[in-house]
């Protein structure tokens, strides 16, 4: 069977996102679709919900790119992969959602599959006004007026308006956002499941200490009780409810989750990647269960040392319960137990392995996780 988790209202979900830009009527546009199966006429971006990857060798751009094939009956000629994390209302059930935002290109619209959706082309600007019309795919005379299924499409629409405007069509590239890395994990199940779904939530962070200018950088885990292995902390990012919310984003889900386990406060500093592990879940229960598990990592370090070094001498007096004690390394002694595969979890080697393949300058600045203006 497998890795299954049901589906809960007290944490986030992840889905898709995927904006399709081409020069198809010789300027510069996006790509729009119809939704609900093509049954609605209100517009959308395509995306939200995905199949899962088959193995670890397919990430959540893989699927993305997939996806958006599918909807669209369009084949994206080049994918520029994820490039910013939108936190966001999903209109089903208001769930709390995060939208994982791709960028790719079109080329040549012409060989377009036959699909249940209508397809449309706007302007850079386009959609977040009023009274506005964009043009059907194919049939440019048709315009339809640009009414958004759900208002947070604004905000990739202006997000999308940032790519039109710093975009090289020589290069077909943009350094408005960086591409995040997406990180693909050995699915935890038997057998897969073709079924569109979303995925849970969760934010982790590979901790950084340096004691003192005389010795090595260290990496801090922590091993749970019931556990062979250590591993990074983290946690599950919940639904904003109210005011007093605090662990509502992958940012804060670091910050929060990593002061809790540690017992003395962390905070982000950098994104590491995206991991996808694909999990179990039953024929006709995509509803009820998480199809994976989406795991934003971070690179993090403690407030305040005076903090660590009181926590290292007395563990007892600062980890969580569940916690059996902290394992400190130097960067080489880590990457032994990475090379070992010693970690918790199976999505950690691929967060370790990617930290350790870039430089600090590679990683990704917070500043790609983005607000939405959702409550």
């Amino acid at each position: 069977m497998g890795l299954s988790i049901q589906r809960g209202e007290a944490y986030a979900e992840s889905n898709v996102t995927v904006i399709g830009l081409t020069r198809v009527y010789g300027k510069p546009q996006y790509i729009l679709i119809n939704s609900d199966d093509g049954n609605n006429p209100q517009l959308k971006f395509p995306g939200l919900r995905f199949r899962n990857s088959e193995s670890s060798s397919e990430t959540l751009e893989d699927v993305a790119v997939q996806r958006f094939n599918e909807q669209t009956g369009l084949t994206m000629n080049k994918s520029l992969g994820l490039r910013t994390i939108i936190p966001t209302r999903s209109r089903h059930g208001d769930r709390w959602i995060f939208r994982n935002v791709f960028l790719g290109v079109v080329e040549n619209p012409n060989k377009r599959k036959q699909c249940d959706r209508e397809v449309y082309v706007a302007d850079p600007g386009q959609g977040f006004s009023e009274n506005e019309f964009v043009s059907e795919l194919g049939n440019s005379g048709r315009r339809v007026p640009l009414d958004w299924v759900v208002d947070d499409n604004k905000i990739v629409a202006k997000v999308t308006t940032d790519f039109l405007h710093h975009f090289d069509w020589n290069t077909l590239s943009t350094n408005w956002y960086s591409r995040i890395p997406c990180l693909g994990v050995k699915p935890q199940t038997e057998a897969y499941n073709p079924e569109l779904g979303c995925a849970l939530a969760v934010s982790s962070m590979i901790l950084l200490y340096q004691p003192n200018s005389n010795e090595k950088q260290k990496v801090i885990t922590l091993r749970r009780k019931d556990d062979k292995y250590p591993g990074y902390a983290g946690g599950k990012i919940e639904t904003l409810k109210s005011h007093k919310s605090r662990n509502i984003d992958p940012i804060s889900c670091c910050a929060v989750e990593g002061s809790e386990e540690f017992g003395f406060e962390v905070q982000p500093r950098s994104l590491i990647g995206v991991a996808t592990t694909p999990l179990f879940y039953p024929k006709g229960g995509e509803r009820t269960h998480y199809n994976s598990i989406i795991n934003y990592a971070f690179v993090a370090e403690p407030t305040n040392n005076e903090q660590v070094k009181l926590a290292l001498e007395n563990p007892g007096n600062f980890l969580e319960t569940k916690m059996a004690e902290y394992v400190v390394e130097d960067f080489d002694e880590h990457r032994d137990r990475v090379m070992k595969g010693e970690l918790r979890m199976p999505d950690m080697m691929a967060i370790a392995n990617e930290f350790y393949a870039g430089s600090p300058g590679s990683k990704i600045n917070l500043s790609h996780i983005r607000a939405s203006g959702s409550v």
